[in-house]
């Protein structure tokens, strides 16, 4: 049995796009156990000054206080979490070119030097967190990033295409769904159907290469 960790960056639930995608991703597939992580609940580590200091301190030779060494232990459980499972599932709308807030902010504590990469003989910096584990990436857009309006750029999908392949994940192709606001309310569905089917092909498309992994 394959096990997925979903990463929920949206906040609207269930009417939420890229939430409805990942959720038709997960029900194709077969055989995986899915733990769901909603980077809006309180389960995530507030990653404040306590943590930032608790993260550069040992860097610099500094031992943590008790207050740090709480705080780390929390940091610690957030990246396991990650690494004990077999494939990661990011889902997301795009927020001011970007990524929301509590996404990245989930990011920032998963990604620590020593636990998630490290340096290797030549002083370069390798990813360890994803090695032999697979990606998949389904991200929303209000606006179209396809080179119709070339006065937009993308930092979403390129952002966490690049980190998590620095990581050493495997990553899929993208499900991207573009625009979503820019149609009729009977547009929006017909778009909303299709990102779907999309979703669904995608996670067939993801247990083939599993399977031959």
């Amino acid at each position: 049995m394959t096990s997925i960790l979903w990463v929920e960056g949206s906040p609207k639930g269930q009417r939420s796009l890229s939430s409805s995608c990942a959720r038709a991703f997960l029900d194709t597939l077969d055989d995986v156990e899915i733990t769901h992580l909603d980077v809006w609940s309180d389960e995530i580590v507030s990653f404040g000054r306590e943590a930032a200091l608790a993260k550069l301190g040992p860097l610099f030779g500094e031992p943590h206080t008790p207050d740090q060494a709480a705080i780390w232990e929390r940091v610690t459980a957030q990246i396991e979490q990650v690494a004990s499972h077999d494939a990661l599932l990011i889902s997301s709308p795009m927020w001011n070119w970007s990524i929301p807030h509590a996404l990245k902010a989930w990011i920032d504590v998963v990604v620590q030097p020593l636990q998630s990469f490290t340096l290797d003989a030549e002083g370069r910096h390798v990813g360890t967190l994803g090695v032999g584990k697979r990606a998949q990436l389904i991200l929303t857009r209000s606006s179209a990033y396809d080179g119709r309006s070339p006065e937009m750029e993308d930092h979403q999908e390129p952002y966490l295409r690049y980190l998590f392949e620095f990581l050493g994940f495997d990553l899929a192709e993208s499900v991207i769904v573009e625009p979503t606001t820019a149609f009729t309310p009977e547009e929006r569905e017909a778009l909303a159907a299709e990102a779907v089917e999309r979703s669904r092909a995608a996670a067939r498309s993801f247990a083939t290469a599993a399977s031959a992994d």
